[in-house]
């Protein structure tokens, strides 16, 4: 009854409001043409580029520089001849990045770190984000505060900090399974407690639903029965998806979000991954835009971020467009599928699984710590190699390798080496977590 009432009564709230009043309007807006949608976002990023010309230090100088000026962004093409901005950019010049004239609050943030690089930033109002997000809850026939049950990792979104937000999360429709630290004593109790409790989302990093989907058929529990899983952070496999719809048996929607813009893409009833209006993207290789089914760069420009605008932002992911419209109706963007970001599970010599991510969230708070790799032959032994952008004491090294045996306990050992470089896949790409050992029951 308590956790009725609290969603209900966030409608009511200034915040509830404003988020209402947007998702009014995206609800009207998917269902623009390509035509109407494209002159929304042209008008959207005229004005962000204007904002950010005469507000925002770092644009101002880098368009003065390169001669630039909003007066010459007349079409959407015309964004194309404006710089890139990157992960080194931001934070290099951070403060010199956020408006100095905005009407509202800043928020600080930083991203976990998936891509091997963190960064920090500012953000304001999180209403556009909320209400994308809802819609996309909308598209299966979820309503606002349901009931969801988080497989997660990122500690700041849990609520083990205090018992008031501990309090909240549970009279909000909220349970959590730290995917950083599972055992099967943890997914047991956390299966009967879902059982009992029936959520109608799951969010969920790929792998640890489909570690937590192998548990449950191996141990015969059946019974807990979602009505979306929504996942995020990674890309999901062919064999992940089988057996993640065998176990749960229902819709399964990608849900390509990041910490700088919240939601960029949700998967609609039809399986095709939509571009949310807010969010200009752009598919680039080598500098220039490739055309439908061609892979490149994902590259973003946020049209609702003020405070501290995203124009055309290297987000470190690979991706491609879809040609032909979906078949839903709706006139957003298609793309083909988002290839980056995708971790594996670690196991501890006892049988504790550490999701990837557990180094992704270590290393962003290690300014020294430029790349990373984590490779694990077998239970006893992990061997991590660091690339350092500056020189490191042994007295450092040492406090690392704490860590990272606190996680995963003493018996390991742990190889902590600093490299001058680490090897790309044959694909190109940069592997963080490389690991051999698998649990019995996948």
């Amino acid at each position: 009854m308590y956790a009725r009432l609290y969603r209900g009564l966030r409608l009511f709230t200034p915040s509830g409001w404003k988020t209402r009043r947007h998702l009014h309007e995206f609800e009207q807006m998917q269902w623009w043409s390509r035509a109407d949608l494209e002159a929304w976002q042209l008008s959207r990023i005229q004005q962000v580029v204007r904002h950010a010309y005469e507000h925002v230090p770092y644009y101002k100088q880098r368009f003065l520089k390169e001669a630039i000026h909003p007066e010459d962004l007349n079409t959407i093409e015309d964004l194309r001849a404006l710089p890139f901005l990157t992960r080194e950019d931001v934070n290099a010049h951070l403060h010199d990045l956020v408006a100095t004239k905005f009407d509202g609050k800043l928020h600080s943030n930083e991203t976990g770190g998936s891509t091997g690089q963190p960064i920090r930033f500012f953000t304001e109002g999180s209403f556009w984000r909320n209400a994308l997000h809802l819609r996309g809850h909308l598209w299966y026939g979820l309503q606002e505060g349901e009931k969801t049950a988080w497989l997660w990792g990122a500690l700041r979104d849990m609520p083990k900090w205090s018992w008031q937000r501990g309090w909240r999360a549970a009279i909000s429709g909220k349970r959590y399974l730290n995917a950083f630290s599972m055992t099967e004593a943890t997914m047991q109790n956390f299966a009967q407690m879902l059982v009992r409790w029936q959520p109608a989302v799951f969010r969920a990093y790929p792998s640890a639903l489909h570690l937590f989907a192998g548990f449950l058929r191996e141990r015969g529990i059946k019974g807990i029965r979602p009505r979306l899983i929504e996942t995020t952070a990674e890309k999901m496999t062919g064999p992940q998806r089988e057996l993640i719809k065998e176990v749960f048996q229902c819709p399964i929607a990608d849900w390509y979000a990041s910490r700088e813009f919240g939601t960029i893409a949700y998967q609609c009833e039809a399986g095709k991954l939509h571009v949310c209006e807010p969010r200009y993207l752009e598919i680039v290789s080598n500098g220039r835009a490739v055309g439908p089914g061609q892979m490149g760069e994902v590259v973003i420009t946020s049209l609702d971020q003020f405070a501290m605008p995203f124009i055309r932002y290297k987000i470190d992911d690979m991706g491609s467009y879809e040609g032909d419209p979906c078949p839903c109706g709706r006139g957003l963007p298609v793309l083909c599928e988002i290839a980056g970001r995708m971790s594996d599970f670690l196991v501890t010599e006892e049988g504790r699984f550490v999701h990837g991510q557990f180094f992704a969230h270590l290393f962003r708070v290690k300014p020294e710590i430029a790349r990373y790799q984590v490779y694990q032959a077998d239970r006893r032994h992990l061997e991590v190699r660091l690339i350092c952008r500056i020189l490191v004491s042994d007295e450092w090294l040492h406090g690392v390798r704490n860590e990272i045996e606190d996680r995963f306990g003493k018996s390991i050992q742990v190889s902590l080496e600093v490299v001058d470089r680490i090897e790309l896949t044959r694909a190109g790409k940069h592997r963080f977590i490389i690991s051999e050992v698998k649990p019995d029951f996948l």
